[in-house]
């Protein structure tokens, strides 16, 4: 049996239990298995059959039995189980995949034997370290530290490969987690293995003591992780996980934990801000570093002194003119919302990160999990002499995650030596500072509870979006919205009010809108959402994902508890232009334009719709009343003169495009009207000038401009211009560009 056909019977006898067609889910079953050739994968199939017909004999029979709910669920969770062992069984000896690699290597390796082997190791270590400084041994400190990092990956590669995980396993790893026998890093690493093999298998034994490890655990690092991976498993098999009475009892036992609501609410906001991360990238990748880079030669003249010396940025209060200069030029914005992203927990440096992925130090799968230690080899080997200033300094760097913290430093060791006994002198001094403002803040621990999950959510993102072999587990940062509202085992604490609120408000600021009406909707019938706004949120969401009619239904329930609200009639009225109901937009705008007699887009939009609706002559004594107002800065020049053309006003109009091109830039529009009024005064020869500037502004693309000139051929028409000049001008204006 090929790979391919392993798989195809494997997916197929998961969506047969998915869908309760047990019948069919033990043939294909039954396929693998006489594959396999194994007797006990065999025993344990007539087991689960035979206990599949007796329930099937008794219900036949009438026997009515309380428990059936139970032992149906209990069949299906087995044949789920048997039908992955048997698909492992199978493809082990055949796959190249990482995951199979990795059992074939380690066979029947005793987890509780490497656990001994591992802590023996760190004992050598440790008394190797301790010999006093004249009998130090530098060569064989590294040599006992690549020993136990080695054995760390092996541990981290024997769980994540283990399926399903045994009692004796599964007490071991408990004892690990949980206890102080192991350093944290090893403990947060056995977190992040169980994950790794919940994404390739469903395990109810790694997910209950990922639960525990949460409650168990003394370590925040070891807490947080547990629990966030624990929501991502749950998440990724969300049917399996919901029905599984372990974790509900487990889930309900966490109710009395005083931070796991708060923690809960941490894990699903970043999970939610972390869709948003490829936006962010491409923003900081393609917009903000480039325009920064673009303006570096100016940047460095600007902030020259009298001597020709560059003044250092921390300087600038020295002269009012440098920050005058960096405002105008835009860097100063761009470096607030730089800053305002990071406040916000936002991943603004996956972008410059991500090309830092391809050190061997992230070849060994279990490193992008790795919490950043200062004493791993691969930093002294890296920083060198420089090591324990730069480390303390990157170890406390605010927001960079783990994974980055580790690329920091590996490029940090390939400057040459001048460059990074520099870069150490400038980051001891910050740290120094750093270390100071520490200090002088008071501890909290929620703060750095949710510093925590948003270092290792982004870590996971890393993985899961750069490891070469990615695609080898379920992509879970592609999840649809990571959205754990609907993660059944979690939603008493996930569909809290105050939750849902944050999560709607962030989907919507990231123009998800499917998602914050989600959030919103739920919100509309609890009683902790009693705020009549949420009818505007729900209607403001559903207006922007294009839905106006859905949108109007909750501007109107607004409407109802607070009649003539500015901002609401506003918004209905948009609602009602979409929709194309005119007389409705407009009389929504007339009466908040009576509200705000001085608003001049009000009187613009109004302005717009007459015209859209075939009002020429209101709609131009409505931009008349615009152009007077105060702050107009020249709005209404454009459909007043476009007004005066269809009105047959061909002087006004040309003295309005005329005011534009003198007082304002034209846009290639502006002369494409300009010269459509010239043709039709019969001032062909001045028209056809018009209309080539039209097309340099349009690059020469003679496609955009014969477009652009056939949009306007019906109001040509109605103005006595003929169907055959119509056909022969652009020719004409692209003829004569060209022969130039």
């Amino acid at each position: 049996m090929t790979i391919q056909e392993i798989d195809n019977i494997h997916s197929l006898a998961t969506r047969c239990i998915d869908n309760a067609e047990v019948n069919d889910a033990f043939g294909h079953i039954t396929t693998l298995v006489e594959e396999t050739g194994r007797t006990s994968l065999n025993d344990e199939l007539e087991r689960l059959r035979m206990s599949y017909t007796f329930m099937l004999k008794y219900l036949e029979q009438g026997v009515m039995d309380p428990q059936r709910d139970q032992i149906m669920s209990d069949i299906c969770q087995s044949l789920y189980t048997l039908n992955d062992r048997t698909y492992i069984s199978l493809k082990e000896p055949l796959s190249p995949e990482v995951f199979y690699a990795r059992r074939r290597e380690l066979g029947n390796t005793s987890l509780v034997g490497l656990v001994e082997e591992y802590r023996e190791a760190l004992k050598e270590l440790h008394l190797v370290e301790s010999a006093s400084s004249e009998k130090s041994d530098n060569h064989a400190i590294m040599s006992r530290l690549r020993q136990v990092e080695a054995l760390e990956t092996k541990l981290f590669n024997r769980v994540w490969s283990a399926f399903p995980l045994s009692t004796e396993d599964a007490s071991s790893l408990k004892l690990c987690i949980s206890g102080d026998i192991l350093p944290v890093h090893t403990r947060c690493l056995i977190v992040a293995a169980l994950l790794l093999g919940l994404m390739m298998f469903y395990d109810e034994g790694k997910l209950l003591i990922l639960l525990e490890a949460y409650v168990q655990s003394d370590e925040p690092q070891v807490q947080l992780r547990a629990l966030t991976c624990a929501m991502l498993a749950m998440l990724a098999h969300g049917k399996r996980a919901a029905s599984s009475k372990g974790v509900n009892s487990r889930i309900a036992t966490l109710a009395d934990v005083p931070e796991f609501a708060q923690d809960v609410w941490s894990i699903q906001v970043q999970l939610a801000r972390s869709r948003n991360t490829e936006n962010i990238k491409q923003r900081v990748r393609d917009d903000l570093i480039p325009n920064i880079m673009k303006m570096r030669p100016d940047i460095i003249d600007k902030l020259k002194d009298k001597d020709s010396q560059v003044i250092d940025l921390s300087d600038i209060e020295a002269n009012p003119d440098w920050q005058q200069w960096l405002d105008q030029s835009g860097i100063t914005r761009r470096i607030e919302e730089f800053n305002a992203m990071q406040l916000e927990g936002s991943d603004v440096f996956i972008a410059t990160f991500a090309h830092l992925k391809t050190f061997p130090f992230f070849k060994t799968l279990s490193n992008w999990f790795l919490p950043f230690h200062s004493v791993h080899s691969t930093i002294i080997e890296s920083l060198g002499a420089a090591r324990i200033g730069l480390a303390d300094v990157v170890q406390h760097a605010p927001y960079l995650c783990n994974s980055d913290k580790y690329s920091f430093c590996l490029s940090l060791g390939a400057l040459p030596d001048s460059q990074r006994s520099m870069m150490s002198a400038q980051l001891e001094e910050q740290n120094a500072a750093l270390n100071e403002a520490r200090q002088s803040e008071l501890p909290d621990s929620t703060k750095q509870r949710v510093a925590i999950v948003n270092a290792f959510v982004q870590d996971l993102y890393r993985f899961f979006k750069l490891f070469s072999r990615r695609r080898e587990f379920i992509a879970i940062m592609d999840h649809a919205g990571l959205d754990m509202t609907d993660c059944i085992p979690v939603t008493r604490v996930s569909r809290d009010a105050h939750v849902l609120e944050l999560l709607g408000t962030l989907y919507f600021k990231n123009a998800f809108y499917d998602d914050a009406i989600k959030c919103f909707t739920r919100l509309e019938g609890m009683e902790d959402a009693t705020d009549d706004h949420i009818y505007q949120k729900i209607g403001f969401a559903y207006q922007n994902a294009g839905k106006a009619r859905k949108a109007l239904d909750y501007f109107k329930r607004y409407e109802l508890l607070h009649e003539d609200e500015e901002w609401n009639m506003r918004h209905m009225a948009a609602c009602y232009r979409q929709l194309g109901e005119h007389d409705k937009a407009l009389d929504y705008y007339r009466r908040v334009e009576a509200m705000r007699p001085d608003n001049v887009s009000l009187t613009l939009t109004i302005g717009h719709i007459l015209l859209e609706d075939g009002h020429t002559s209101e709609a131009l004594q409505q931009y008349f009343k615009a152009d007077l107002m105060e702050g107009a800065k020249h709005r209404a020049w454009r459909p007043i003169a476009w007004c005066s053309f269809l009105l047959n006003d061909y002087d006004r109009a040309i003295d309005y495009y005329d005011r534009i091109a003198r007082d304002d830039t034209p846009s290639p529009q502006d002369l494409l009207n300009r010269g459509h009024t010239l043709l039709c005064q019969g001032k062909t020869q001045e028209a056809i000038q018009t209309y080539r500037q039209s097309l340099k502004l349009m690059n020469g693309d003679t496609a955009k401009f014969r477009h652009a000139f056939k949009v306007d051929a019906v109001e040509l028409r109605l103005h006595g211009v003929s169907t055959v000049d119509q056909a022969l001008i652009p020719d004409v204006v692209c003829d004569l560009r060209h022969k130039q």
